[in-house]
């Protein structure tokens, strides 16, 4: 679980970024109760950053207000990831069509995607996997975008997580990644935007397959 939030951060953005950590990291699940009174009492705050958190994530599409409950984080909804994914997949592509090669740390990035393949656990694969995405989207320099993909980012969390918990073998993607990162080094980026394109409809695909069953 996390801990108090220390003073010097921000203190409305720590208390957001802390729960949206805990539902990323499913210690809050979907379909589970979050109430003001517990956050604000496992972050050592006052309840009010806690319950603007909490409305901010609503707005967010990330949790539903709840008769005698407070909020419950939503559950995963077929209808809900066949929307959302491709909505991810453009702005992600529209990252790289509006940017140049130089813009990119390859070698990061690469050692990124090593980390990716190399990681089991599926939280922390989850995460590396999510600093990939991260780095490719704010070498765009786009604020804008950034800021849209990261709200995007932060409702898909539940179903990234489930995702790589229940996907054996992730061998497909993590050549996608690599695919990604080949033609920005031959300076392709709609191939490369392409390739990004993919990798998150073949992710889709897998994730509506386990939804259905």
């Amino acid at each position: 679980m996390t801990g108090p939030i220390t003073r010097p951060e921000p203190l409305r953005e720590a208390v957001y970024s802390r729960i949206v950590a805990l539902i990323a990291g499913g210690e809050l699940a979907p379909g589970k109760a979050v109430t003001e009174a517990s956050l604000a009492k496992e972050l050592a705050v006052s309840r009010t950053p806690v319950r603007e958190a909490l409305l901010r994530l609503e707005a967010d599409g990330v949790l539903r207000s709840a008769l005698a409950k407070g909020f419950v984080v939503k559950p995963l909804l077929h209808r809900e990831a066949a929307e959302l994914y491709p909505i991810l997949a453009t702005l992600e592509g529209l990252a790289l069509t509006t940017s140049s090669p130089g813009q990119f740390d390859l070698v990061q990035l690469r050692e990124l995607a090593d980390q990716i393949t190399e990681e089991q656990e599926p939280v922390h694969r989850w995460q590396a996997d999510t600093r990939f995405h991260e780095q490719l989207v704010a070498s765009s320099g786009n604020t804008s975008l950034i800021e849209l993909v990261a709200k995007l980012r932060t409702n898909l969390s539940r179903y990234e997580l489930e995702y790589m918990r229940r996907v054996g073998s992730r061998e497909d993607a993590d050549q996608q990644h690599r695919e990604v990162l080949d033609a920005i080094e031959d300076g392709d980026m709609a191939r490369a935007a392409h390739s990004l394109v993919r990798h998150w409809q073949v992710g889709m695909g897998t994730v509506l397959a386990w939804l259905k069953d």
